[in-house]
């Protein structure tokens, strides 16, 4: 049995989209310990096998290991295993961004570089293509546990108005006027924020806590739709087939697109510009995307959500 150690880069959409290698290499007969900080979390959500958090020491950790699979996101931590080579340790890379200039040559037979005309899940379907010859529709280590049922709340609407940069969120406050008028049409909006962002928001607020990834996941697929930033919760949505709007600059998609459920991107007019100089485009988009643009561009999503 061939022991492969999987590294996925540090956020919860690379870990989720990442483990679709895990699930395939796992039912070819290999074993598969996945390295991630995040994926731990969704507990009883994952299929068997080896879950770790990121090592202390690469070099020493990987040695037991036939092979490594890493997403390579531009990080010391990449670097480093991508070293391990010159120690002979076979190390196949996913790039998301290739470029030869930082990144040297490819290895052929080991390295692919994803094409950023496509979204994450289908490039990594393509480079588990190309280097094990494996045909699959995306699935990856999360089972939804039997005793959940899907949408089962279908006029709740989860709003996750946060991301790991503030630069990639709409603004706070339409966020909440959107929420009102959500609640004025029959939804029953709530908020998804972390313990940490939850003392940074209104105590009225309706946002449930959810102490673990598994919580988050099952209020997710029992949800009737997923409004927000572009994020890891909505990749989780995407994945669990829920219908969802993605609010966004629009500068990196489709390439960090959810790619699983495709989701209704709602991204600043084609007529702001991006000044040389200004960037307006780039720093500016959120004051372009008013609460009315977003609710009519969801009303659609939310009424055949009703009628399904």
């Amino acid at each position: 049995m061939t022991q492969i150690a999987l590294v996925c880069a540090a956020g919860i959409g690379d870990a989720l989209i990442t483990s679709i290698a895990a699930h395939e290499l796992r039912k070819l007969g290999h074993s598969v310990t996945v390295f991630s900080p995040h994926l731990m979390g969704f507990g009883s959500w994952l299929e068997k096998g080896d879950y770790l958090p990121y090592s202390q020491d690469w070099s020493e950790t990987l040695r037991s290991f036939d092979s490594v699979l890493l997403q390579h996101d531009n990080t010391p931590r990449a670097r480093s295993i991508v070293a391990l080579r010159k120690a002979g340790l076979p190390v196949s890379i996913f790039y998301t961004n290739y470029r030869t200039s930082k990144h040297g040559p490819l290895e052929s037979g080991f390295d692919v570089p994803f094409d950023e005309g496509k979204n994450m899940v289908e490039n990594t379907c393509a480079a588990l293509k190309q280097l094990f010859a494996i045909e699959t529709r995306g699935d990856n280590v999360l089972l939804p546990p039997s005793h959940l049922t899907h949408r089962k709340h279908n006029q709740r609407v989860l709003i996750h108005p946060t991301s790991t940069s503030e630069n990639k969120n709409w603004l706070r406050q339409r966020f909440f006027r959107l929420a009102q008028k959500l609640e004025r049409r029959g939804f029953e909006p709530l908020f998804i924020l972390s313990p940490k962002e939850r003392d940074l928001w209104p105590a009225s607020l309706n946002a449930p806590h959810y102490p673990t990834l598994a919580d988050l996941a099952s209020a997710i697929y029992e949800s009737g739709a997923f409004i927000g930033n572009d994020s890891g919760p909505a990749h989780i949505a995407s994945y669990l087939s829920i219908p969802l709007a993605v609010i966004c600059q629009g500068r990196q998609m489709p390439l960090w697109s959810p790619g699983w459920h495709r989701p209704l991107l709602i991204r600043p007019p084609r007529w702001v510009p991006n000044i040389k100089g200004m960037r307006l485009r780039q720093e500016k988009w959120k004051y372009f995307i008013t609460t009315k643009h977003v609710l009519n561009k969801t009303s659609l999503l939310l009424e055949l959500n009703e009628n399904n």
